[in-house]
């Protein structure tokens, strides 16, 4: 008899709560000298407003980085309690076992001897205690502050405001950048929660506020960075070095975004409450083109909302950053994350990803029925600093058959022309398989690939794996029931530790996981830790990278219950040559005449390798 405890659960989420709570404590300098430089030109009540909101935030931050830290204390406790628990149950099972040889042993010898064996038993092998370990209740408390953005002068021109939009501008574009990033500390906090809540039934909770509090207080910074964007919009229309009445820019300041948008963009709105949100709403494809492109942005990156109203809504983004990179670049608030893309790597990379995009047109004109002859973009955005998308070659939202390919490290949005034709090459090697399926190929450039030398390291496949759970999940919330018949994930080199990162976080299950020239699994990764029905894994004997990307890391094709398959030489196809997915010259894995490739389009069309 056990006790309800996944260690590996547990440990997961103290793990991310310790990082989540040092992002959120070593951003605070950074946000609060971005204010400070904000104030310098700024007076007034609407001065006093934005003073005493920033002074909120940085006061619910510390609340929430205690309480994060509090809760992390609280499971290391839970965790030795359960340590506890199960060698007390251990030792008197084992005292039991005893005991019966005991009681064997008497009725060999006779009962005259019975009194000496019991002292003896009683003096040498006393029973262990019997009263369980009670785990101590955990409790998740925290609850963030509303802020006042508004001076209530009901329209007075009595009460002036003046600042410097630059400044106010500078300020709403890093606070945007860095609520982004919280937002994906969030959704992975969520993620490890429900984790353990669980598998980790035997500890009580007491009270679990703190996720809601967490996007209130998300949702407040939010609403600060659109608000600060108003007010400054306020003042550059008015001119330079003016002062504007308080009741005017009460006027400006406040959100013209109607309920059901507000409830879309809630931050802390998981996919299937933004697939209700989109439902309630009935957006047609004319007012979708209408919305600004603030608004336009937002519905482009947001999983649960359908793929062709994330077309649209992507393509007026691209649109917009080949015509004006310098605004789109500030939108996405690059000009103010450390280490992000230069508007001349901006320029180049939305290039390509036209490019690309063009030529999923083209490929998709091909693709063979019943797959439905569109491309869809779904999603173009940031991440941590680097350009993101993702492209799909069939209809996302009513393909019976579903594949999401996530590229490697180095990846950037100047690969997507040889993303889509290798998606184009997979989807009509599937079909071949399963004709009567239709399919939608993804090629998901959804996060910051690291660069070689952070390879080692699991940071980008965690952030990433957060983005890629929100993004599945999406797929099947946006499909309004109608759900894909198969579900599989690639995942080629690092990004195959991307792959089960998401895997171990999504609320629905995946049919199957496919690495391909791996990086590996972190120690506490296991296929029985993840959401998914099989996991696959494949390495050609030529691929030296894969081998060297793999310090730290346990090579997939070690681990009981992974499915390995060839990817060398076999009847009418060939062996990879190297560790690239779909090389220009040579084999790559996802080559059309690669014997990976071909096995992979059988775990796709028929769930596994032939």
């Amino acid at each position: 008899m056990g006790i309800e405890f996944d260690e590996v659960a547990a440990a997961r989420l103290a793990a991310c709560l310790t990082e989540v709570a040092l992002r959120l404590r070593a951003s605070g300098a950074g946000r609060r000298a971005r204010a400070e430089t904000a104030l310098q030109d700024f007076h007034g009540a609407y001065a006093r407003l934005f003073a005493a909101a920033c002074t909120v935030e940085s006061e619910d931050r510390g609340r929430l980085t205690r309480a994060l830290e509090d809760l992390t204390v609280q499971l290391h406790v839970v965790t030795r309690q359960a340590d506890e628990e199960r060698r007390r149950l251990e030792a008197h099972t084992a005292w039991q076992h005893r005991e019966r040889e005991r009681d064997h042993a008497l009725v060999a010898v006779g009962a005259p001897l019975g009194p000496a064996l019991d002292w003896a038993s009683a003096a040498w092998d006393p029973e262990p205690s019997d009263a369980p370990v009670l785990p101590t209740p955990v409790s998740a408390a925290f609850r963030a502050r509303s802020r006042q953005r508004s001076s209530g002068g009901g329209g007075s021109t009595a009460g002036r405001s003046g600042a410097d939009p630059r400044r106010l501008r500078q300020f709403s574009g890093s606070a945007g950048a860095q609520d982004a990033a919280t937002e994906q500390d969030l959704h992975r906090v969520r993620n490890a929660w429900a984790g353990f809540t669980d598998r980790c039934g035997w500890v009580p909770v007491d009270e679990a506020t703190l996720l809601a509090g967490f996007g209130d207080y998300l949702a407040e910074n939010v609403e600060d960075t659109a608000w600060v964007g108003r007010i400054a919009s306020a003042f550059t229309a008015a001119g330079s070095g003016v002062s504007l009445a308080d009741g005017v820019l009460d006027v400006a300041g406040a959100s013209t975004l109607p309920a059901g948008l507000q409830r879309l963009f809630d931050p802390a709105a998981t996919s299937a409450e933004v697939a209700a949100a989109w439902s309630v709403l009935g957006l047609s494809e004319h007012d979708l083109r209408a919305l600004p492109l603030t608004t336009t942005l937002q519905i482009a990156n947001l999983d649960g909302v359908p793929a062709a109203a994330r077309d649209i809504a992507s393509r007026a983004v691209l649109q917009a950053a080949l015509g004006n990179p310098e605004r789109v670049y500030r939108m996405l608030g690059l000009p103010y994350t450390y280490g992000a893309v230069t508007v001349d790597e901006f320029r180049q990379q939305v290039a390509a990803l036209w490019k690309g995009v063009r030529r999923a047109d083209r490929l998709a004109q091909g693709l063979d029925a019943p797959t439905a002859a569109v491309a869809q973009v779904v999603g173009f955005g940031a991440s941590d600093g680097a350009l993101v998308a993702a492209v799909s070659l069939g209809d996302l939202d009513t393909a019976s058959n579903v594949t999401v390919n996530v590229p490697g490290a180095t990846t950037t949005l100047d690969s997507t022309d040889g993303q889509v034709r290798a998606a184009k090459d997979l989807a009509h090697a599937a079909a071949r398989l399963a004709p009567a399926s239709s399919f939608a190929v993804v090629s998901w450039i959804g996060y910051r690939a690291p660069e070689l030398v952070e390879v080692p390291a699991q940071r980008r496949a965690i952030v990433g794996g957060a983005a890629l759970a929100s993004f599945l999940d999406g797929v099947h919330d946006s499909r309004d029931g109608n759900a894909p018949g198969r579900l599989t994930v690639l995942g080629h080199s690092y990004g195959s530790a991307v792959a089960v990162e998401a895997a171990a976080q999504t609320r629905y299950r995946i049919d199957a996981v496919v690495t391909y020239g791996s990086v590996g699994f972190t120690d506490d990764t296991r296929p029985e830790h993840l959401n998914v029905g099989a996991v696959f894994a494949t390495e050609g004997d030529r691929d030296h990278t894969a081998r060297l990307g793999r310090i730290g890391r346990t090579d997939p094709r070690d681990l009981p219950g992974v499915h390995v398959f060839s990817a060398e030489a076999g009847p009418g196809t060939e062996a990879v040559t190297g560790h690239d997915m779909y090389p220009s010259t040579g084999v790559g894995y996802l080559s059309p005449d690669a014997t990976a490739q071909r096995h992979i389009a059988e775990i796709i069309a028929t769930g596994r390798p032939g």
